[in-house]
């Protein structure tokens, strides 16, 4: 009786100890900023005009965006103009200046809501300036909200069976696109935070037993971890495992790569230019185009600093009209100095 009436007092002190530094994390974690998880989509707090939405379903990519001329308010108060065509991608020019060059398609721009320009209105996207600073060559936008490089290549794909081919391909390169590629724990919480569309299938792409790259599409299925929803901790717990363990458990960097020289290949065959631009300054992105550059793939770093004041939007992540510019200054004068001359 002596033994288990200690027993007990010790492991009532030890549970008492746990929960004590258990509820001393949880404040330190409130005091830092840090917040529960908040389940509820972000989309909830956005208002699309008119019709009310943004995106539709896509048999391969998922999703894309939908067809028309939208204003989206921002949960600031904020608004922004945009406009996508008759195949869903945004414009690039004025409705005259696109009929004068219709499907000539000379310079195709692949990539993320950083190339889709989301928070700024049509004429203040990149692609769009390159246009108006190349003058005699036609851009088009493929870039697509929450889109990684294996929409692109998907995208890639079809266009190239169901258009005319470009001189110039060109893909934004942003290092969280690594996760989306390989379907991580932290894409999928970012495609339910997002998604209004119901069960959403989502393409990826992960390293077989075998070591060869496959992809596959799935349904998105998010699971939470235990108390993600009350406790700061538990969510930062779950951040860490998402980095740290769950996204380079699938080699998510090396995918990219494969994807990438997959890109590659496919402008090779059909003798068109192949650039990856760098999006923002950071090693993983310089990484990527020092590999490239090993395989014979051309590169340009546009990057800027996007947590910068003087580069991202006042009330939203994403680059203003500044860092927009300096996207266009910077690539207009690759295409024309790298790559048109040279052709």
């Amino acid at each position: 009786m002596h033994l288990s009436s200690r027993f007990a007092r010790r492991s009532i002190g030890v549970l008492a100890g746990v929960l004590i530094a258990l509820v001393v994390c949880e404040a330190a974690m409130r005091i830092a900023g840090r917040r529960p998880w908040n389940a509820e989509p972000w989309t909830n707090h956005v208002r699309v005009e008119p019709g009310g939405r943004f995106f539709t379903k896509h048999p391969t990519l998922g999703y894309s965006h939908l067809p028309g001329a939208f204003v989206v308010t921002l949960p600031s108060g904020r608004s922004f103009r945009a406009t996508h065509g008759p195949d869903a991608l945004r414009i690039t020019a004025p409705a005259t200046e696109r009929e004068a060059t219709a499907n000539s398609g000379d310079v195709w721009i692949f990539g993320c809501s950083f190339v889709h320009g989301w928070g700024v209105n049509d004429e203040e996207t990149f692609p769009w300036l390159v246009r108006e600073q190349l003058r005699t060559h036609d851009v088009v936008n493929f870039g697509v909200s929450g889109y990684g490089t294996i929409h692109s290549l998907i995208q890639l794909r079809e266009a190239l069976a169901s258009r005319r081919a470009p001189g110039v391909v060109v893909l934004g390169y942003a290092p969280f696109h690594d996760g989306r590629n390989v379907l991580s724990r932290s894409r999928e919480k970012d495609v339910v935070m997002g998604n209004t569309l119901g069960p959403l299938l989502q393409p990826f792409a992960r390293f077989g037993p075998d070591g060869t790259l496959a992809e596959r599409s799935e349904i998105v299925a998010f699971r939470e971890c235990p108390l993600m929803r009350v406790s700061a901790l538990s969510t930062a717990i779950e951040e860490w495992y998402d980095a740290r363990i769950d996204e380079p458990s699938y080699r998510s960097h090396e995918v990219t790569e494969k994807l990438v020289g997959e890109m590659a290949d496919l402008c090779r065959a059909r003798g068109i230019a192949f650039v990856v631009a760098g999006m923002i300054s950071s090693p993983i992105s310089t990484d990527l185009l020092t590999w490239c550059r090993s395989h014979e793939i051309r590169t340009v770093d546009v990057g800027v600093d996007v947590a910068a004041p003087e580069n991202r939007l006042p009330d939203d992540p994403h680059p203003n009209p500044i860092a927009h510019r300096r996207y266009a200054d910077v690539l207009a004068r690759f295409l024309e100095s790298d790559v048109f001359a040279r052709h």
